[in-house]
Formats: C-alpha cells, sequence, structure tokens
C-alpha cells in the first residue's frame, strides 16, 4: 500500500506503532481481567488494587502510539493521494477533517475521532489546575483509541490513490 504506490520508497514506522498499539491494548485488557472477579453472589466485580498502575500504563501506551500511528498515517496518505502542499496546509487541522479529505464519511468514525483527539489532548498534555471537569478513564479512552484504529485501518489502508 504505502510502499509501492509512490516514485520513491518510503520508509516509516507506521507499522511499528500500530504494532506497539496493539501489544499495549492486549496488555492492558489482560490486566483489567486478570486484576477482578465475580463477586460470589454474581451481583459484580471484586477489583484488585494495583499499586503500580500496570493497565493504567499500558491504556496509556496505546494512546499515544494510536495518535502516532494515526499522525504518520495520514502524512502518508494525504500526500500520496493529495500533495506535500495540501498537507502543510492541513497540518495542524483536526483528524476528522483529514479523514474527510481522504473519504471517511461513516459518523461513527468521525466521532470516535472527536472523542480521542479530544482525550488524548487531556490524558497526554495533562493540566490538572485546568481540568474539564468530565472524569475520564484511560483504559475506556484506550478503547476508544483502539478501535478507531481499527475502523480507519478498515476504512482506509489498502484503498487506490484519488
Amino acid at each position: 500500500m504505502l510502499d509501492g504506490s509512490m516514485n520513491s520508497p518510503i520508509f516509516t514506522n507506521v507499522a511499528t506503532y500500530k504494532e506497539i498499539a496493539a501489544d499495549a491494548f492486549e496488555s492492558m485488557r489482560g490486566l483489567i481481567d486478570s486484576g477482578r472477579k465475580p463477586k460470589d453472589d454474581g451481583s459484580g466485580w471484586i477489583l484488585q488494587f494495583d499499586p503500580k498502575q500496570q493497565s493504567f500504563r499500558q491504556a496509556m501506551i496505546v494512546i499515544v502510539f494510536v495518535g502516532m500511528w494515526l499522525d504518520a498515517l495520514l502524512h502518508l496518505l494525504i500526500v500520496r493521494d493529495h500533495s506535500g502542499q495540501k498537507f502543510r496546509e492541513l497540518d495542524f487541522k483536526s483528524y476528522e477533517e483529514k479523514l474527510q479529505l481522504l473519504g471517511v464519511s461513516d459518523q461513527a468514525i468521525l466521532e470516535s475521532a472527536a472523542r480521542y483527539r479530544k482525550a488524548r489532548k487531556e490524558l497526554v498534555h495533562e493540566k490538572a489546575h485546568f481540568d474539564s471537569g468530565e472524569l475520564k478513564s484511560a483504559q475506556d479512552e484506550a478503547d476508544n483509541a483502539y478501535q478507531l484504529l481499527l475502523a480507519i485501518d478498515s476504512a482506509l489502508v489498502g484503498q487506490p490513490p484519488q
């Protein structure tokens, strides 16, 4: 997809970023599952205290590497399909705008991208004195981020140039 469609070879870490996000997601899910057991009466879960915040750490890796993957992928596809100049014009635009340029019109993907963009900014660039007042779970946001990665990968990767 990315190497054969351009005139010269492109060396990129986009596949590695995706793999790191996937590995961290699997690790996070495993840690969540191993850190809880059902209550005897079946009414819910007993959660084990995690003093090292291992699932949180893996969630943050997912969030960061999905962003690295998405930034790299969008750059490659926009340059391939439109031009380097067009990418420079859009460089600081939202993920949603870039995805729409590439033909993504699925509202669920665009809404997930907006949620991801906002959550990533708040979690990665924490400013404790200026929080939004909304509590976020890094693990829930990592779930959204990883589902977004899968949806975008399905919608865009392997498409022929426009």
